[in-house]
């Protein structure tokens, strides 16, 4: 009969209650990276500062005749390289570094202020006009124009190809490696300063149909802690293993104790793994065959220099799941360690 609890409750812990306390831990823990003001204050500039060395990264890459970048590829970042002006001198001739920095980093900041109760639900406006003035500014259209210069020459059936593209206004993805026509060149910069002023809105609320408290509210704590509440669930089937297989009350508590660590380490051991292995999964993973190989090819040499960016947002999203992880260890080794003041009195 006790061999039969014994196994029941070991069936129980091991394929219902640790497997959902592993999904309830992973589950509060992205819940606070969402819902944490760090997430809107800083990685956004954390973000936006890694982007121009990760585009200078590419370049460097191009030049690597040894690398595997398609042909394709290469000639664009080569093209790019060879214009003489950085992205980040781009971002900063064209103003787009200011609202980068500023406008967007500041409407997520108010945002998040909103979010963690420090500021009245109202409306967050992102102001897009610098953002469209910058596609249609001289130093975008000037770098622009460089960059076909130094694209090597058409054959004529890639002058159909850029005549055709230019003609789709519902694609502008797949372009030809080569230098346009005169004629062409100059309505690739049009088609684009065009296209940006007619789909880009000139403000955009945040805010928008958000149904937020008007007074100071703090969302998410709040969330965080209904997340919190979702512990009862596997603490449940934690009870409900233990009572079934346990024989004593010291038992029961060793039993509880087990679970708890053993749901905790296998999520801390999978989420400091999964922040460290990212980057090297973005170059190795499948990619998505549904898009043209044009843009799977700019996917592959994007993912080899991915790398610092992919380990700035695992740690923002790992670190709530790791520190939610540790804490639930530590739940269970205390109720582990407590299980063996039950023999002591026993023996005493």
């Amino acid at each position: 009969m006790n061999q039969a609890r014994t196994f029941f409750g070991l069936l129980i812990m091991i394929f219902i209650a640790v497997p959902v306390l592993v999904g309830i831990i992973w589950a509060v823990g992205i819940t606070q990276a969402f819902v944490s003001e760090k997430t809107f204050t800083e990685l956004p500039g954390e973000i936006i500062a890694e982007v121009p060395e990760l585009l200078d990264g590419m370049m460097l890459a191009a030049r690597d005749e040894d690398s595997d970048m398609d042909y394709d590829t290469r000639a664009w970042l080569n093209a790019v390289a060879a214009s003489g002006t950085t992205p980040k001198q781009l971002l900063r001739e064209t103003g787009l570094d200011d609202w980068l920095e500023k406008e967007l980093s500041g409407s997520l900041a108010s945002l998040g202020r909103i979010m963690n109760g420090k500021s009245a639900e109202r409306s967050v406006w992102l102001e897009m006009k610098p953002l469209k003035a910058a596609f249609s500014h001289p130093a975008m259209e000037s770098w622009l124009a460089r960059v076909l210069e130094n694209l090597p020459p058409c054959s004529a059936g890639e002058s159909e190809a850029w005549a055709r593209a230019l003609a789709d206004e519902s694609s502008f993805g797949s372009l030809p490696p080569c230098r346009p026509g005169e004629v062409q060149a100059g309505t690739v910069a049009a088609f684009i300063r065009d296209r940006a002023g007619r789909e880009i809105p000139d403000r955009v609320n945040i805010m928008e149909n958000a149904r937020f408290p008007r007074e100071n509210f703090n969302i998410a704590r709040t969330i965080d802690s209904f997340a919190y509440l979702l512990f009862l669930i596997p603490a449940l089937f934690i009870l409900l293993g233990a009572l079934v297989g346990a024989r004593s009350k010291s038992h029961f508590f060793r039993w509880s104790g087990a679970a708890t660590m053993a749901g905790g380490g296998l999520v801390l051991a999978l989420s400091s793994l999964a922040r460290d292995a990212l980057p090297w999964a973005m170059r190795v993973g499948p990619l998505d065959y549904r898009y043209s190989s044009h843009w799977v090819h700019w996917h592959e040499a994007f993912a080899d220099h991915a790398g610092s960016l992919a380990q700035l947002v695992t740690r923002h999203f790992m670190s709530p799941v790791i520190a939610v992880a540790g804490g639930v260890c530590i739940v269970g080794l205390l109720l582990f360690a407590f299980s063996f003041t039950f023999a002591r009195d026993r023996a005493a």
